[in-house]
């Protein structure tokens, strides 16, 4: 590659600029900036495309689909029918159908909360435990409800 040296550049500048271009440059530049920012001020334009749309309106599916599944539903009240209203024997059946035993029910800390009461007068009364325990064996307390 051969090297050039600065000094052996032709000086000469090949075109001119026109009279008083340099002058007016700014004034001409300003302008036509203020021209664009007017311009992009009037035009209010939004480009659609099909897969904008179709994306717009996946979005919108699963976010209603979303809200759908995760909304929780209303519970209505009962209404007429309560607890009261439901005999005995139904609600019997239905501890046998789920085999609830009694243990079970007995297990629960909120009926050990119920009869904690009278686990006080049971050792005021000085009971013995086993004779309790026997006692509740000796009747059949499906029988009695």
């Amino acid at each position: 590659m051969k090297r050039i040296k600065l000094e052996d550049l032709d000086r000469s500048v090949p075109y001119e600029a026109p009279e008083r271009y340099f002058d007016k440059f700014p004034s001409m530049m300003q302008t036509r900036i203020q021209e664009h920012i007017a311009e992009k001020e009037n035009s209010f334009t939004i480009s659609w495309s099909w897969r904008r749309t179709a994306l717009v309106g996946i979005a919108a599916s699963v976010v209603g689909a979303l809200l759908w599944i995760t909304y929780p539903q209303q519970q209505h009240s009962l209404g007429e029918e309560t607890l009261s209203q439901v005999s005995d024997a139904e609600i019997v059946n239905y501890l046998k159908d789920n085999q609830i035993t009694q243990q079970e029910m007995g297990d629960h800390t909120q009926l050990n909360e119920l009869y904690s009461e009278e686990d006080v007068l049971l050792q005021q009364l000085n009971v013995d435990d086993e004779d309790l325990k026997k006692a509740i064996q000796e009747v059949d307390l499906e029988e009695n409800i």
